[in-house]
């Protein structure tokens, strides 16, 4: 009786969850003053976030992951997804007239033949049965380019999707609000706000289908395609107005239970045999909630996941994922199935695999230069006086809200990160950010009070 109930306050608080429109803790006031700013230079040298984030020097595992993915884009010489019929092209064309000129000219022979032949009966049985043979290939080979041309008209390429010969295109689709956009920031391993970083908020920001390269190999792209089921896109048109076909693979996400969009969606792919991934989005919030709520472990909360999407929705293989802990759950394996040039570079069993890239081996791992409390800082942040924080290695970028920027850089010793020496946090801080994406500095001043940043991405 007690599992029964457990499973259903579990589901309940699930659905309550995905029905959000964030998944953020709600923000506490921040009881700091402004001093923490106060002896920062801001003096109009500092550059842009953006062009000092492309100013930083490239880290080995970026350009290692552009060379993985050049790899990856050797097995892709083919000019079209195997998936996707091409166009009827003028050699098609011909090659049905020849087809067709070739069985008239046979037709010909054999009426001439049987009429000089006479008793020789078992040559004309061969010759018909041969006829008749060439005659259905003729009448196959018509009704494939038929059907071929009739998918092409009811499932027209989009004409935003341009260049798919030689490139490598994934979608990612899903209902509003489930996180895609952040998903592909974190697909690229992109800092964020970076040139290229997609836009991530509460709600849809995605309003029409965006392409995003992948940073030094722009012939992998993923796309963030709008949510279906909104009023600019309907859910009855969407996998023709997306142009989902044309896709070499297609990530089906939902940050709850999968709805009958994503159903639909999953059968379609299905019978036109394209290549499809079901991704549950921010699994670390259910785990967090369910050990909060019930004490149950990471290890129960995701069985309890997979067993209500196999049961309640017949959803066999999904990957669990969270873009805010990229290194936990099954974001590794998707990036392995999405990807082949990177599963070498991560498989130790591969066939091509690269001891000299350790940082693949611990998939998705912070650099070994950085401590847990370095780690757990790296990002974006924003405090109560609306300045925005960017924290890349041990410097910060700061942007105040009328646009002042500095850059500070960050002491670390005996396990503590210091801010202007007056405010630190350590490994203890750092966990509780993570669950609650507020990140609070302890002050070592009495006249001080203790300094709040909020996870902003």
């Amino acid at each position: 009786m007690s599992g029964d109930l457990f499973s259903a306050l579990f589901k309940r608080r699930s659905e309550v969850d995905s029905g959000g429109q964030t998944w953020e803790s709600a923000p506490e006031k921040s009881v700091a003053d402004a001093s923490h700013l106060v002896d920062l230079r801001f003096d109009g040298s500092a550059p842009t976030a953006q062009e000092w984030l492309q100013q930083l020097e490239l880290t080995p595992e970026e350009d290692m992951l552009a060379e993985a993915l050049a790899d990856g884009m050797v097995e892709r010489r083919q000019a079209l997804p195997t998936h996707l019929h091409p166009a009827l092209s003028k050699e098609d064309t011909e090659r049905l007239n020849q087809l067709a000129a070739a069985l008239a000219k046979m037709q010909r022979e054999f009426v001439a033949e049987r009429e000089s032949l006479g008793e020789q009966r078992e040559e004309l049985t061969r010759r018909e049965a041969e006829l008749r043979s060439r005659e259905d290939a003729l009448e196959a080979e018509r009704q494939a380019q038929q059907r071929r041309e009739e998918e092409r008209r009811n499932y027209p390429q989009p004409a935003w999707l341009e260049n798919i010969e030689g490139t490598m295109n994934i979608g990612v689709v899903g209902n509003a609000g489930v996180g895609k956009s952040l998903l592909i920031n974190k697909l690229r391993r992109l800092r964020p706000g970076a040139h290229g970083w997609a836009p991530v908020g509460v709600n849809e920001t995605t309003r029409e289908p965006t392409m995003y390269p992948f940073p030094g190999q722009p012939d992998v792209r993923l796309w963030d395609l709008p949510g279906a089921g909104t009023a600019a896109v309907p859910s009855e048109t969407y996998v023709q107005d997306m142009g989902l076909r044309y896709f070499d693979k297609l990530l089906i996400c939902t940050a709850g239970r999968f709805t009958s969009t994503e159903v639909e969606l999953r059968a379609e792919m299905d019978r036109h045999k394209v290549p499809f991934y079901m991704v549950r989005t921010k699994v670390d919030i259910d785990v967090w909630n369910n050990q909060e709520d019930n004490g149950c472990d990471e290890k129960a909360t995701l069985n309890l996941i997979r067993d209500d999407l196999t049961n309640n929705h017949a959803v066999e293989s999904v990957f669990l994922v969270s873009s805010r802990e990229p290194e936990l759950y099954d974001m590794p394996q998707l990036v392995a199935e999405l990807f082949p040039g990177m599963r070498r570079q991560m498989d130790a069993s591969a066939p091509s695999f690269c001891p000299s890239a350790p940082a693949w081996n611990d998939a998705w791992a912070m650099p070994v230069m950085f401590s847990t409390v370095m780690a757990g800082l790296q990002g974006r942040w924003y405090d109560g006086y609306s300045a925005v924080y960017l924290v890349q290695g041990g410097q910060v970028h700061v942007t105040l809200s009328q646009g002042q920027r500095a850059i500070v850089p960050l002491t670390e010793n005996n396990g503590r990160v210091w801010w202007c020496s007056r405010w630190f946090i350590n490994e203890e801080s750092v966990v509780k950010a993570r669950r609650r994406s507020e990140l609070r500095w302890s002050p070592t001043q009495p006249s001080d009070q203790p300094l709040v940043w909020w996870w902003s991405d």
